[in-house]
């Protein structure tokens, strides 16, 4: 990672590199990815002993939105100095079978309000604050942008009601795009966007053990390859080609089907001679056209609900309106996402959410970048801002 230009995947669409046998190995050390991680494990340690803590909210839209709407909270507790307790229920991601943070992921800080010894501690002894096992660059700080604190714990899609003004603010005080890499941790500001946002979302989005157990026995069941490389592939169409609601003046998109992602496929394949190709999608068209190349060995799970309500409402609609289960539907998203990123190479459009979810974590659990193609733009970042720029227009990223 550290022979990269600094953020080339905000600038380059594509990245082929000519021997993916070094960048499957990837399993390098990196040394401020392992500081980067210490710092955020301390942070979301229940054993964080910071004077101030906070519970962040997900503004839950899709998934990889949902997810990504954390990241600006935590890059706000890692440079002033907060510890962060468990993340607010999920309300849309759900069901009455499960709701929480745990529901998905693993344990992170206390549940809100709680206190402990170390807490108790810290008050009386102000040194003790300021321990932080792994290093010394986290510290509480006194301009710490306390108000973005009270916003995270209660953030939603405002929709221009008296929580607006305070909304953008927050999302512009920590947008890199607006003001460059102030707003990233001080330790890693050298480092550039996307290494912070890569390593945010390997650490602060571990698998809860039950549900990884899940994605190990589906590989397990569609044949996941264990000793050849693998091409992640994500085709998304169903509610996203709902014109009504996914315009592309709102998104910076097209639909597309499998033949308009085949040329990107063929060229990783001939290149790195990779005939595994695993495809998420939400289409039963798509997985009949992959029959239309069985040079490949296209891989899939035939049992992933596809169609149906979908092809009519939003994904949101959906969710908000009970059309469909919350938490069956996020354990869906999570399969295809952690199974993308398990891929050795990625072809996707990075206007979705899914796809730079899936290269984050790509890169942050291998800690190197692995080859992949955008067909519509390059990564970026920035939630509650439309400072993304696609070949179709901006949009919300």
């Amino acid at each position: 990672m550290d022979q990269a230009p600094l953020d080339f995947v905000m600038k380059h669409k594509e990245f082929f590199p000519p021997n993916i046998q070094s960048e499957r190995v990837c399993s390098r050390d990196n040394a401020a990815a392992n500081l980067f991680q210490r710092q955020l494990r301390y942070i979301k340690s229940p054993d964080c002993a910071f004077h101030r803590h906070f519970s962040p909210r997900a503004i839950e839209n899709g998934f990889g939105a949902t997810m990504m709407s954390l990241v600006k909270p935590v890059i706000q507790a890692m440079t002033y100095g907060y510890c962060l307790d468990k993340p607010a229920q999920f309300k849309m991601w759900s069901s009455k079978r499960c709701a929480g943070w745990e529901c998905f992921f693993d344990q992170i800080g206390l549940p809100p309000n709680a206190t402990n010894d170390k807490f108790v501690r810290a008050k009386k002894d102000p040194a003790a604050a300021h321990q932080v096992a792994a290093t010394s660059f986290i510290s509480e700080r006194v301009d710490d942008k306390e108000e973005c604190i009270a916003w995270w714990e209660v953030q939603y899609d405002t929709d221009d009601d008296k929580n607006a003004p305070l909304q953008e603010n927050c999302a512009v005080q920590f947008s890199h795009a607006l003001l460059g890499e102030a707003v990233l941790p001080p330790a890693f500001q050298d480092k550039g966007l996307f290494f912070s946002v890569a390593q945010i979302t390997k650490g602060l989005y571990e698998l809860a053990p039950k549900v990884q157990a899940r994605i190990n026995e589906k590989k397990r069941r569609i044949g996941w390859p264990e000793n050849s490389p693998i091409i992640g592939l994500h085709v998304r169409l169903g509610d996203a080609c709902i014109k009504s609601e996914h315009g592309v003046g709102e998104h910076g998109r097209h639909c597309n089907n499998l033949v308009d992602f085949m040329p990107a496929v063929r060229k990783m394949s001939k290149l790195y001679a990779i005939k595994n190709i695993y495809v998420a999608t939400d289409s039963a068209g798509v997985l009949n056209d992959t029959l239309k190349y069985p040079q490949y060995n296209w891989i899939f799970d035939k049992s992933t609900r596809r169609g149906g309500v979908l092809d009519k409402k939003s994904i949101e609609y959906s969710l908000s309106h009970g059309l469909i289960d919350g938490y069956d539907e996020g354990l869906g998203v999570i399969d295809d996402v952690y199974l993308l990123a398990d891929s050795d190479a990625l072809v996707g459009k990075f206007t979705s959410n899914i796809d730079r979810v899936a290269y984050q974590l790509m890169t942050g659990m291998a800690n190197c970048y692995k080859p992949y193609f955008s067909m519509d733009s390059t990564w970026c970042f920035d939630h509650g801002l439309k400072t993304g720029h696609s070949d179709y227009g901006p949009f919300w990223c």
